[in-house]
C-alpha cells in the first residue's frame, strides 16, 4: 500500500508521478500530476520566471505585462501561500527580469535581475525595501541579462547577447563581483559559434551550469564549468531542446524544461548533476511546463506553465522527492 502524501513524487518507470493530496484544505486549483496554482495574473499579464527565496516562504518572479515575453516587465515577490504580490521594481516600459534558480542570495538577501532603463541590459541588484543598484555599465547592442549569485553573493554569472540577432545570438557567459568589479568572460559564444544562455551556479560554488547550443541548431544541451571556465562538462546530449537549468539545494541535481518526453510542449526534468544515470520527469501535463527552480528545503519545484509555450503563463509548483 503507497502512503498519500501531499509532498512527495512516487518513481514509477523512471518517470516522477505525484502522489494523491491527503486530505485537508485543497489548493484555489491544482493538476493531475500534483501541481498547484500559486499565481496568476490578470490578463494579459504573464507570470515567469519563479525563483524561491532563500528561506522557502516567498516567490520572486517576473510579469511581462503584455504577455508572454512582451512588453515591460516588473519584478515582484509573494508568500508562496497566497496572497497579493508585491512589485519590487517597475517603471514604465522598462522590463526588470529575473532568472529562475539562485536569482536571491541568503547570505547578502540581494536579488539579482537585469534591467532595462537605461535602453540597454544591464546587471542589477536589490535589497527588498531599498532602491536598485547599478552592477555593471556597458556599450554597445549586446545586452547582459540572466544574472545568478554564486552561493557567497560575491559573484554574479550572467548572459551576454545581442537581442537583435536572436535567429544567432551567439550569447556568451561572464562572471563580474557583485560590486561591479573583475569583469570576466568564461564562454565566448561568437569566437566558438555557440549560443550559451541561463547560468546558474551551485550551491557549494565549484560549479556553474547553463545551456548551450551550437551555431543556429535547436539541439540545446546542458553543459557545466568551473568559475574559472575549466572543467567544461556536457549533462545532458542527443537532439532534445534542454533549456532552463538550476539546482538542487544539495547540488546532486539539476532541475530544467525539455522536449525529451517528446510531447507537443516542453515539461520539467531533473538530471544529476555528475552526468550520471537517466533524466527523470516531474511534470506530466499536455502543457509547456518550464523554467523551473528548486525550493530551499528540496521539497518543491517551482515553474511556469501555459497552453502551448506561448500564451501568458502562469505560477505553479509541484512536490518531488528524489533519491
Amino acid at each position: 500500500m503507497i502512503k498519500k502524501t501531499s509532498a512527495a513524487l512516487l518513481f514509477v518507470s523512471g518517470v516522477l508521478v505525484a502522489a494523491t493530496a491527503q486530505a485537508g484544505a485543497a489548493p484555489a486549483e491544482a493538476r493531475s500530476d500534483g501541481a498547484e496554482l500559486l499565481y496568476r495574473a490578470p490578463a494579459p499579464g504573464s507570470a515567469q520566471n519563479a525563483a524561491f527565496s532563500p528561506d522557502g516562504s516567498q516567490v520572486l518572479f517576473t510579469n511581462f505585462f503584455g504577455g508572454y515575453n512582451k512588453g515591460g516587465a516588473s519584478l515582484n515577490r509573494m508568500p508562496v501561500g497566497g496572497g497579493t504580490p508585491q512589485e519590487l521594481v517597475r517603471e514604465g516600459d522598462q522590463a526588470a527580469v529575473n532568472l529562475p534558480g539562485s536569482a536571491w542570495n541568503g547570505r547578502t538577501g540581494l536579488i539579482t535581475f537585469s534591467y532595462d532603463i537605461t535602453d540597454r541590459d544591464e546587471i542589477w541588484t536589490l535589497a527588498p525595501g531599498s532602491e536598485p543598484r547599478q552592477v555593471t555599465s556597458h556599450t554597445g547592442t549586446r545586452g547582459y541579462t540572466e544574472p545568478s549569485f554564486s552561493p557567497n553573493g560575491d559573484w554574479i554569472v550572467f548572459q551576454e547577447n545581442d537581442s537583435q540577432t536572436e535567429a544567432n545570438a551567439q550569447g556568451s557567459i561572464w562572471k563580474v563581483r557583485t560590486d561591479g568589479t573583475e569583469l570576466t568572460k568564461l564562454v565566448d559564444g561568437p569566437g566558438t559559434n555557440t549560443d550559451n544562455r541561463q547560468p546558474n551556479w551551485s550551491p557549494s560554488g565549484d560549479r556553474i551550469v547553463f545551456q548551450s547550443r551550437s551555431g543556429t541548431s535547436t539541439d540545446w544541451d546542458l553543459i557545466t564549468i568551473a568559475p574559472d571556465a575549466t572543467a567544461r562538462k556536457s549533462l545532458t546530449t542527443g537532439p532534445d531542446e534542454d533549456t532552463d537549468p538550476s539546482f538542487s539545494p544539495d547540488g546532486k541535481w539539476v532541475v530544467y524544461s525539455s522536449d525529451h518526453a517528446h510531447t507537443a510542449h516542453a515539461q520539467v526534468f531533473a538530471t544529476r548533476s555528475d552526468g550520471t544515470g537517466q533524466p527523470l520527469r516531474v511534470t506530466t501535463s499536455t502543457q509547456y511546463d518550464g523554467a523551473p527552480s528548486w525550493s530551499p528545503d528540496g521539497k518543491w519545484i517551482a515553474f511556469e506553465s501555459s497552453a502551448d509555450g506561448r500564451a501568458s503563463t502562469a505560477l505553479w509548483r509541484i512536490p518531488i522527492q528524489v533519491p
